[in-house]
């Protein structure tokens, strides 16, 4: 045994001293929840889709401002209903009819092309009469013309004659004023189709058009976004503070303050909010400040609960009875040890209360307990861009576009953040 050469063996076990090793640098909690959200690709693009909103509602209505003069609050009736692509395309119009008869009738967006569905003649002599221009149905194409585009038709004509009589008449009108620009009148099977001619190009003075009193859309757009945004950031921070304060004294204090103070908030919560809503606007008139009291006194009773469960959680740790020993004062232990602590579900629920805030101040804007005009916020552009959906979708989907990423982009950041926030999630 004696004579056995240690050299041809290899140690198979643990390697004490690399296991004592640090594999990894030590970093702070925060650095850590910074680490791991910036791995999330959702919450990160959620995020800089907030920003690029949140920066437009503070510097478009300069932007705007600052190359054409444009306000939120500036009328112009002329220029009314103008969409993001406009068109010297003229409206067209049946003014009356006796020769034909047709089950369905279609107009596009502009009202620059008519088709009837199911048509048939009726085998009599009549007339025929179009009204073409920008008068002839609401809308605004350029100018302001109008035409009469008219032909008598014979009882023995057919489909090709009236075509051909309604095509050579659009063809006089253009020969005798340019501007006319020209009426096309075609049939395929039973469908029957006029269009007039023109150009499309992207309206480079109203980026987003405009709405039913010629006020710039883009304008009013991110006027709305800076009215949304300051609500809810404004009610979200009197919410956090009052329910922080109120659940970090229920869940420190504890006992038969406790519970008072917690049957306080049930009693409360039993109540809806939109009868509290009623109730307060019962007494106080629409507008800014009205809105931020009914949000933050309808929404801090579920931040209060959730700092009073944390609390009570945390108050029995070590580093709490420590203080307590050391003379701390209730005070000091509540603001200084336990709501920092508490932070990371505080963060959490705040990004989720944000587009809560501005969904329910677009809830009441809509239903005309907003923001009074001629102000706007997401809610009154949506309510305005309602009413007229069919002809004028643009007013509608623009703010509603920019509301929906809005509440897409703080959820999703929400969700990213409280998983990073969360240290059982540490990889």
């Amino acid at each position: 045994m004696d004579n056995i050469d240690k050299s041809q063996f290899e140690y198979e076990g643990k390697d004490l001293k690399a296991a004592q090793n640090i594999n990894r640098p030590s970093m702070s909690y925060l650095q850590d929840a910074f680490r791991r959200i910036k791995k999330n690709k959702p919450a990160m693009f959620s995020f800089w889709l907030l920003v690029i909103l949140i920066l437009m509602s503070v510097i478009g209505p300069i932007i705007s401002f600052k190359l054409y003069g444009h306000v939120y609050d500036k009328q112009n009736l002329a220029i009314q209903y103008q969409t993001t692509i406009i068109s010297n395309q003229r409206c067209i119009k049946l003014s009356s009819n006796s020769v034909f008869n047709y089950k369905k009738y279609n107009s596009n967006l502009r009202k620059t092309e008519l088709t009837f569905k199911g048509i048939s003649l009726k085998n009599q002599s009549g007339r025929i009469s179009f009204m073409i221009g920008d008068q002839s149905e609401e809308g605004y194409q350029g100018d302001k013309k109008d035409y009469k585009l008219e032909v008598k038709i014979n009882s023995d004509d057919n489909w090709d004659a009236i075509i051909k009589k309604l095509n050579d008449e659009a063809n006089k009108i253009l020969k005798d004023d340019p501007d006319f620009r020209g009426v096309t009148f075609k049939k395929s099977g039973s469908k029957l189709t006029i269009e007039s001619a023109g150009e499309k190009k992207f309206n480079s003075k109203y980026w987003f058009g405009t709405d039913q009193f010629g006020r710039d859309l883009f304008t009013r757009l991110w006027e709305g976004g800076r009215i949304s945004f300051l609500i809810a950031f404004i009610s979200v921070i009197i919410t956090i503070i009052f329910g922080v304060v109120y659940g970090g004294v229920s869940g420190y204090v504890g006992g038969r303050v406790d519970t008072i103070m917690m049957r306080i908030i049930e009693i409360l919560m039993i109540v809806p909010d939109l009868l509290y809503i009623i109730l307060l606007f019962q007494v106080m008139r629409p507008g800014f400040k009205p809105i931020i009291i009914v949000l933050a006194l309808t929404s801090w009773m579920g931040i209060a609960r959730l700092v009073r469960g944390e609390v009570l959680r945390l108050k029995s740790s070590e580093y709490v009875v420590a203080a307590r020993i050391l003379g701390a004062s209730p005070s000091r232990i509540i603001f200084k040890h336990l709501i920092p602590n508490t932070m990371g579900p505080i963060i959490v629920n705040m990004t989720m209360m944000i587009p809560h805030m501005i969904f329910v101040e677009a809830f009441l804007s809509f239903f005309g307990l907003g923001i009074p005009a001629p102000q706007a916020s997401w809610g009154t552009l949506i309510s305005d861009g309602s009413r007229i959906f069919y002809q004028y979708p643009h007013l509608l989907l623009v703010p509603g576009i920019a509301l929906s990423l809005t509440m897409l982009g703080f959820n999703i950041f929400g969700d990213g953040l409280r998983d990073a926030l969360d240290p059982k999630l540490r990889t």
